[in-house]
């Protein structure tokens, strides 16, 4: 073998370890892009999960929380600031989540059951009067959503052994 076919040689070896490189660097990227997408839906998850402490941990959080869904307007000022925070920071996660699938990150089966759980409660007469004042703080991608959860009415009666009426 002559210099310069050994030099040629060379040469295309190099290119095929640059193009190695560069597939292996693609592949790595991706796949840490991958990782950080799903690091950010279990953040978002366990936040969402983490909802419930605040209704099983405070009997008070818990006694406004089922006097607002059903009748938010029967609320006095106080509680109605407090279940506006709670129930706020629930959409808010709800709708971080919903734009997560919206943009391929959350899959469809994991936000089928997120989406069942806000559809119960928006449905409630007392989340509903809440919504109306206050949707414009959500993206359109969201209001549309529980617009059309409110539009197909098929809730669960998740709260109907609590006797809401009641509980003003």
């Amino acid at each position: 073998m002559t210099l310069e076919q050994l030099a040629l040689l060379a040469d295309i070896l190099g290119g095929v370890g640059v193009i190695a490189s560069l597939l292996y660097l693609a592949f790595e990227i991706r796949r840490q892009g991958q990782l950080n997408r799903v690091n950010a839906v279990v953040q978002l998850a366990d936040k969402w999960s983490g909802f419930m402490t605040p209704i099983h941990d405070d009997a008070g959080l818990s006694a406004i929380w089922l006097k607002g869904v059903s009748d938010f307007d029967e609320l006095n000022d106080v509680d109605k600031l407090r279940f506006s925070a709670y129930f706020g920071r629930v959409l808010k996660t709800s709708e971080s989540l919903y734009i997560q699938l919206l943009n391929g990150t959350l899959d469809r089966m994991t936000w089928r059951g997120i989406e069942r759980v806000i559809r119960d409660i928006i449905l409630l007469p007392g989340s509903q009067q809440w919504w109306k004042t206050r949707q414009h703080w959500y993206s359109d991608e969201f209001q549309a959503l529980i617009a059309g959860l409110i539009a197909r009415d098929n809730a669960e009666p998740i709260f109907q052994g609590y006797k809401l009426a009641r509980s003003k």
